[in-house]
C-alpha cells in the first residue's frame, strides 16, 4: 500500500502544475520565449535571470540544464511576437484562476531579478491581458 502511495506522490511531481500537455514542444519554446522577451527586456545578459529562466523551465517541465539552455540560446535567436508567444502560453495553461496568479507570480519572479524597467512592466501588463481576459473586460465595463 505505502508503495503505491509514494509511486502516486512520484508521479504528481512529475507534472506540470500550471500547464497541459507539459512534454509539448511547441509549449516549451512558447515558454521559454515568454521568458526570454523579460530576460531581453533591458537589453542586458544578466546571469541572475539566466539562472531565473532556468529554474522556471525545470520546475514546470523537469528538463535537463543541457535542454534548457538549447531552449534558451534557440529563443535568443528566434525572432518570436511576443503576443503569439503569450496566446500560446494561455491555450495551454490550466484554466484555474489561482493557477493563473502562480504562472503570474512566476514572471513577477524573473522581472524583478535585476529590478523592473518599463518594458518589462509592458510585457507583464500585456501577459496579464491575455491570461485574464474577462478581468480586463470588467475593468473596462467600469
Amino acid at each position: 500500500m505505502f508503495e503505491s502511495f509514494k509511486h502516486w506522490f512520484e508521479a504528481r511531481d512529475q507534472e506540470s502544475q500550471l500547464f497541459e500537455h507539459p512534454n509539448s514542444l511547441t509549449l516549451h519554446i512558447a515558454l521559454a520565449a515568454l521568458l526570454y522577451h523579460v530576460v531581453s527586456a533591458d537589453g542586458l545578459d544578466d546571469n541572475n535571470e539566466k539562472q531565473e529562466f532556468k529554474l522556471i523551465m525545470a520546475k514546470e517541465f523537469q528538463l535537463s540544464e543541457q535542454q534548457i539552455m538549447v531552449l534558451y540560446h534557440y529563443v535568443k535567436n528566434l525572432k518570436s511576437d511576443l503576443q503569439s508567444d503569450l496566446l500560446t502560453v494561455d491555450m495551454y495553461l490550466k484554466k484555474d484562476p489561482n493557477l493563473r496568479m502562480a504562472f503570474m507570480d512566476k514572471l513577477n519572479q524573473l522581472i524583478g531579478v535585476d529590478g523592473v524597467d518599463s518594458e518589462e512592466l509592458n510585457i507583464y501588463y500585456e501577459t496579464w491581458k491575455v491570461i485574464f481576459p474577462d478581468l480586463v473586460k470588467q475593468l473596462r465595463d467600469k
